[in-house]
């Protein structure tokens, strides 16, 4: 049952930023793309104009936008395409986005080409306050301000650089039995899980055994601040993190929103 859980919580990751088309810009909200990717920085993927470098360099246009898009929909494979080795991804491959038409795929694929810089602008993602619903009894609806009355935990960090970061908030654990599991037997809570929604759409996955009856539960931060500054635009104010996955960052959301507490049906 775990495992299931765990492979339920590989979604897909795409591209997209500010200076898009519209409807390219709703597209890339839904994907979840700024959890991974960035214009010039590397994150959990590398930087998109490391990317459009990369494959422009490759031959023609048409050939680059090509196979950039056919690796949105399929994945980069296992070895990925060398950015962890080389430093500009904390993650080592790009799972399949089968949910992502090719002809989506391929419209972000053009935009990537054109990427060269930073994106500047995240204020459609700016999260205030985080829902709680699903399976539980009491259901929340908690601001910053509220969740700063909650005890505040801190995890420092490792940082790719050598330096350490201390980030500061609320454990998911401590949120969760505040809702309290809506419970009709004593198997329910081998059978729940807890999703978590991002405002550009990226969602991940727990079991509620691993959170609340695990150790796994005591890294799984809901991130008010950053060495005792708030979040700014690019992530927050509400992130979340788990700070005890074996690639720091497997389980990074940016922009929280929501927590759905759901029963897997035998």
């Amino acid at each position: 049952m775990q495992a299931i859980m765990y492979a339920m919580a590989a979604f897909a990751m795409l591209s997209a930023g500010p200076g898009v088309a519209a409807d390219e810009f709703v597209l890339a909200q839904k994907s979840g793309c700024l959890s991974c990717h960035r214009g010039a920085e590397a994150q959990n993927g590398p930087a998109f104009k490391d990317v459009a470098g990369r494959y422009a360099g490759g031959g023609s246009a048409e050939a680059a936008e090509a196979l950039l898009a056919r690796r949105i929909v399929a994945g980069t494979g296992p070895d990925g395409l060398g950015w962890m080795r080389e430093g500009k991804a904390k993650l080592p491959f790009m799972p399949p986005n089968a949910r992502v038409p090719p002809e989506d795929a391929r419209r972000l694929a053009k935009w990537i080409l054109d990427v060269r810089g930073e994106f500047t602008d995240f204020s459609h993602f700016v999260s205030e306050r985080v829902a709680v619903s699903g399976a539980v009894k009491q259901p929340l609806d908690l601001d910053v301000n509220a969740l700063r009355k909650l005890e505040q935990r801190e995890i420092p960090v490792a940082l790719r650089d050598g330096g350490r970061q201390m980030l500061k908030g609320v454990l998911l654990r401590d949120v969760l039995k505040q809702a309290e599991l809506d419970v009709q037997s004593h198997h329910d809570g081998k059978k729940t899980i807890v999703v978590a929604t991002a405002s550009d759409g990226y969602r991940v996955v727990f079991s509620w055994l691993e959170l609340l009856a695990s150790s796994m539960g005591d890294g799984v931060l809901l991130i008010l601040e950053k060495d005792g500054q708030p979040l700014a635009d690019s992530e927050g104010r509400i992130a979340m993190v788990s700070a005890g996955d074996n690639h720091f960052g497997s389980r990074y959301l940016k922009w929280l929103k929501t927590v759905e507490v759901r029963k897997i049906i035998d």
